[in-house]
Order: structure tokens, then sequence, then C-alpha cells
């Protein structure tokens, strides 16, 4: 049996899977803040201005990080937006971007931040993990060049894709995952191609990482359950404990129980999503 442990100020919703974990028990920590935001603007801040207000979010993350850590948590989930917040034009938010690289290219940003160019809050997630020995689940923003011979090219020269990453407890990268379901209000950010089925392996179990808006859709949120069957968290709405199941159990395939095969981290998201 799994127990999960998770602070009283934090609302979620859990099914237990006794059959995915090498662990007996796994503790994970899910954690909101109020964000601290930019000023409004449709011009584009400098780098260090964006890194600026950044690092203030990640003040708040790390100390959630530390004491997950210290009171025995394996992973911690943090909100969709918690480290830049949510109201931006396509333009606005570029000096907030980071190239995203695939985790198959065995990555720790925190031993070797220059490898993929600027990435200082790659490297700063990166390090939390590393430091505190802990799994750290973070949403942030991936840009990825393109041109011409691309025929969905933006004119900007650039995607740009609400993105979250998993850092292990070495700080290894080892999930990016490309929201596909945006809501309306996110015009700051491109719908990837194809949706994405992002997994990733722990001590103590497999894990698919999906995106707020991702759960009223049959991909990658239905599809992550009914053909993978693994442990699975995402960014629903705040404040209910009733959104997962009630809206992935009507589309599960018939004889497979959501409740017997899904564990759910209910997580905070933006406000867009409530």
């Amino acid at each position: 049996m799994i127990a999960l442990r998770f602070s009283k100020c934090v609302v979620i919703f859990a099914f237990l899977v006794p059959s995915v974990c090498a662990l007996d028990t796994f503790i994970a920590a899910v954690y909101e803040h109020a964000v601290i935001l930019p000023n409004r603007t449709e011009k584009p801040v400098s780098k260090e201005e964006a890194l600026l207000l950044m690092n203030k979010n990640i003040d708040v993350l790390e100390k959630a990080v530390k004491l997950a850590a210290k009171q025995g948590a394996h992973i911690i989930v943090t909100p969709e937006d918690g480290i830049y917040g949510w109201v931006f034009t396509r333009e606005s938010i570029d000096p907030y971007l980071e190239d995203i690289p695939a985790p198959e290219v065995n990555w720790i940003p925190c031993r070797d931040p220059q490898r993929f160019g600027y990435t200082p809050v790659q490297e700063r997630l990166s390090c939390l993990a590393k430091d505190n020995s802990i799994y750290v689940v973070a949403n942030i923003g991936d840009k990825k060049p393109c041109n011409a011979s691309d025929p969905h090219c933006p004119p900007d020269g650039r995607y740009q894709y609400n993105t979250d990453v998993v850092f292990d407890s070495k700080g290894r990268l080892v999930a990016r995952y490309h929201k596909y379901n945006l809501f309306a209000p996110e015009i700051q950010f491109d719908f990837p191609k194809d949706p994405e089925l992002v997994t990733f392996d722990t001590p103590f179990g497999k894990f698919g990482i999906f995106t707020c808006f991702d759960i009223f859709s049959h991909h990658p949120a239905v599809v992550v359950v009914n053909e993978f069957q693994w442990t699975v968290f995402s960014t629903p709405r705040p404040g209910t404990t009733y959104c997962p199941s009630s809206l992935l159990s009507h589309s599960i395939q018939p004889g497979l129980e959501p409740w017997a095969s899904t564990c759910w981290l209910q997580i905070p998201t933006t406000p867009a999503c409530t």
C-alpha cells in the first residue's frame, strides 16, 4: 500500500496504486503560493529584470522544497505559472523563457549550467532538487527557434510552450512536457504539433504528467491512463476534490477501474483554470 502524506493547507485528491512502486510507501508534497506577478506591460522587460522576479518566486518555492524534504517527502509538485505568473503577451513573455532540452541529453543543470545556453531557472530548480534529495516538478516556459523551412513557424521565428519540467533527486532533468490543451487566455504560448505522452521513473513508481486544461481532453490525460495505467499527477482546478476522477472516469476504457490503476495528486494551477 502506498502512503501519501500532504500538508494540511493543500487540497489534493489521490487514488492508491499498490503495484506501481518499488518502495512500500512514498510521501508527496503539493504546494501553492501567492505568485509574485510582473507589472502589466506589452513590451518585454530585460532578461535581468525577468530573472529577478522569477528568483523571488523561486525563493518562496525553495522554502517549501526544504520543508518538504525535511519532513521526508520524495517528490514535490509546484503550481503552473508559479514562477512568473500568467499575464503576458507573446512578446512580453520572451525574457522569461529558456531553451529546455529533451531529457535524453542526460543533463544536471546544477553541475553544468552553461551546456544549453542561458538557463538560470533550470539551474536553480536542479540545485533545489539535488541539494535536498527530492524530485521537483515545476512549470516554466520553453522556446524553440524555427525558420521559413517550417511552414508552421510563427512570424517571430520561435515556438513558445507552456512546459512542465521534472528534476530527480540528483538534479537531473528527467521529464519535459509541453502543455497541449491551452486555455483561451494563454495567447503567449503555441500549441505543440502533437500531444505528448510524457512519463518518468522514480524509485517509488512511474509517473505521467500533464497540465491544467489537459484534464478536459482525451489527449493526453485519458490516453496516459488507458494505455499506460501509471501513477499520474496533473494540474486541474484548485480547491476541488472531484475534478480528476469525475472527468476521466467517463472516458476510461471499459474494464479499467481508475480507482485501482491511478494515483492522482491534485495540485494548484493558474487562475485561468479556476
